[in-house]
């Protein structure tokens, strides 16, 4: 993979807002958003791992600034906006990166489902995306840009192994919810896509994975960067489009 390179100013002044970014791709793409001048705002569920993930960030001298907030519970992502507002005024890019692959996901079955696992799964995959758009989309800069990180496992056009049953339904509906936002926000020019980051060495894809989290960056940052385009609602990997 081609690294791309965080390097000038391509998002000076720009606010960022990065879901999930204690650790892993969040905290990786809050770092590349940083260097590249980004006003970095990381959202984290846990007080500790996310003040550790600023202080690492404001050790370079970079932007970073971080909110507590739960994406599931709507009422605590409403507070959170109205914090940035007052901070910031408003958002240029917006990054749902938070997320679960809960362990009895990845032993259920397709043909035994267990409620409480798909509900969980929904509650930060998709509901988590829903209420943090709902709560920014007002905030959005003309020409801002909505990245929501999702999977191929929610790829329809991909033959499915059943492997998580509820961990694919969630990534599958992200993915049609991006189409419908980006028709929502297009005449607000608003860009808004999805990108798959790859296998990736987090708590989720674990050690045996391809990649490192810094390398999973590239095609978030092409997104949040690249010019404006009536080319939205699109599924990334790697800098290039792919079918759903």
């Amino acid at each position: 993979m081609q690294r791309s390179i965080a390097a000038g100013n391509a998002l000076k002044d720009k606010v960022a807002i990065i879901t999930g970014a204690s650790s892993g791709i969040g905290l990786a793409m809050a770092t590349v958003f940083a260097r590249a001048g980004a006003d970095c705002v990381l959202v984290a569920i846990d007080t500790q791992a996310g003040a550790a993930a600023v202080d690492s960030l404001v050790a370079q001298k970079l932007h970073a600034h971080l909110e507590i907030a739960d994406v599931s519970d709507a009422t605590q992502v409403e507070k959170l906006a109205l914090e940035v507002r007052k901070r910031f005024g408003r958002v240029d890019v917006l990054i749902n990166n938070a997320g679960v692959f809960l362990d009895e996901d990845r032993a259920m079955h397709a043909g035994a489902v267990d409620d409480s696992v798909v509900q969980r799964t929904l509650a930060v995959n998709l509901h988590g995306t829903l209420h943090v758009c709902s709560s920014f989309v007002p905030l959005m800069a003309s020409g801002g840009r909505i990245i929501n990180v999702s999977s191929v496992m929610g790829q329809l056009s991909r033959i499915s192994d059943g492997y998580a049953p509820a961990y694919r339904l969630s990534k599958a509906a992200l993915n049609s919810y991006t189409q419908s936002l980006a028709a929502d926000l297009r005449p607000h020019r608003v860009m808004v896509d999805c990108v798959h980051p790859g296998w990736v060495r987090t708590a989720i894809g674990g050690p045996q994975a391809a990649i490192d989290p810094e390398e999973a960056t590239d095609t978030a940052f092409f997104l949040a960067t690249r010019p404006a385009s009536p080319a939205t609602g699109l599924f990334w990997w790697d800098c290039q489009t792919i079918r759903w």
